[in-house]
């Protein structure tokens, strides 16, 4: 079976637009500006996406922010730091969920 993403197609994603033109103009505006140097660096704004993509398992975003992050002078020991603080919300995240299975068998008296 070939692969469900082919990091070829990342080149094709301002294609995405064609069929909803005003709404793409709108969404890279705004994506555009999130990622404008403010109280955060450019640089940790590409940390951030670069921990997002991972977390959100899209090889196209994984592949995008880590050559972005790379272009930006961060290097693989700045993205595994990212990675970490990821991994490891994710995994807090997973057992705070953890807490509603918690609640309902203290309400089932279990």
């Amino acid at each position: 079976m070939a692969a469900y993403f082919d990091d070829k197609d990342l080149k094709d994603f301002p294609k995405m637009g064609e069929h909803a033109p005003e709404h793409w103009k709108r969404f890279m505006a705004y994506y555009g500006n999130a990622f404008q140097e403010g109280l955060l660096t450019r640089r940790e704004k590409l940390l951030l996406g670069f921990a997002v993509s991972q977390v959100e398992q899209c090889p196209y975003c994984i592949d995008s922010y880590t050559q972005q992050c790379m272009e930006a002078g961060l290097t693989m020991d700045h993205l595994a730091e990212a990675l970490h603080c990821a991994a490891s919300l994710r995994a807090g995240i997973t057992l705070a969920h953890g807490l509603v299975s918690r609640n309902i068998s203290h309400k089932l008296g279990m």
